[in-house]
């Protein structure tokens, strides 16, 4: 009885280490199909943001040459606003190749986190600046607190021969626009640059011809010319209201008008206000 009963033992001992290899067996196919599909899948996912990204940067080299060549004032803004969300969405799509990137190297994948695109941004109108002019270049200020802070590559400057637009990325969650249009004169915009300082961003109009500008815009000329034609000592005005007639340029104008243009005008209605208290003093 006991030979048999060992071999009985013997032949089950047999039996249960056959069934264990057979479940590591399956359990090895199993995981050896779930970590082939998860490849497939990253693989999947990784050429899918690649595409992407491929396609956003052509649709954004499209949006820049149509802000190029954009010479309404709203309709480059209206572009420039198209241009960071492209240009948002381009990061966004490379920062979760990063990620994945980094998940394939790590041996245990990262809890998930916010993406810094997904953070939302607001955009500013900037309109204070000052100007200067040397015999090569015209130069702005433009005063921006924090700029130095942000990267070189977050602060651009698009040149056309009669216009600029400045654009600051993502300085403090903000996006920061800049636009003069309708440059006094031509520029060469290959030779025009920008430089960070502290505080302030001061971009270098390179000139075509060493002549001085009296305005920095062709508006701003318009509407001095205008101003000098109406206040002329010779000129006689027949309407009831002699500045009614100017008071409506004005108001067009400043509708439609660049920041420049809004600047003159309340410069030119300040001195207007000042030379009538002062006649009616006297």
């Amino acid at each position: 009885k006991f030979p048999a009963r060992k071999r009985t033992e013997k032949r089950e001992r047999k039996r249960l280490e056959t069934d264990t290899r057979c479940i590591d067996c399956t359990a090895l196919v199993f995981l050896a199909i779930d970590c082939k599909l998860a490849n497939i899948f990253e693989f999947s996912r990784t050429r899918m943001s690649r595409e992407a990204i491929e396609n956003l940067t052509l649709d954004l080299e499209e949006m820049r040459k149509l802000a190029g060549s954009a010479q309404r004032s709203r309709v480059q803004q209206m572009l420039a606003i198209d241009i960071r969300k492209l240009e948002t969405d381009i990061q966004r799509q490379r920062d979760l190749l990063a990620a994945q990137a980094s998940s394939e190297q790590s041996v245990s994948r990262p809890v998930q986190t916010s993406v810094p695109g997904d953070v939302r941004r607001y955009q500013v109108e900037l309109k204070e600046y000052a100007w200067d002019q040397s015999d090569k270049f015209i130069k702005i200020f433009v005063t921006v607190n924090g700029v130095q802070q942000v990267p070189e590559d977050n602060v651009n400057v698009e040149f056309t021969e009669n216009s600029f637009q400045l654009v600051i990325s993502d300085l403090n969650n903000k996006d920061y626009i800049f636009v003069v249009n309708n440059l006094l004169n031509a520029i060469d915009a290959e030779k025009s640059y920008r430089r960070v300082k502290s505080d302030m961003v001061a971009i270098y109009l390179a000139k075509q011809g060493p002549a001085k500008w009296a305005h920095l815009t062709l508006t701003a000329k318009r509407l001095q010319d205008l101003k000098d034609e109406r206040l002329s000592d010779g000129k006689k005005v027949t309407s009831d209201d002699p500045s009614s007639g100017l008071m409506n340029i004005m108001q067009q104008l400043y509708d439609s008008g660049d920041p420049e243009t809004k600047r003159m005008i309340n410069k030119a209605w300040h001195e207007s206000q000042t030379k009538q208290k002062t006649a009616t003093l006297e």
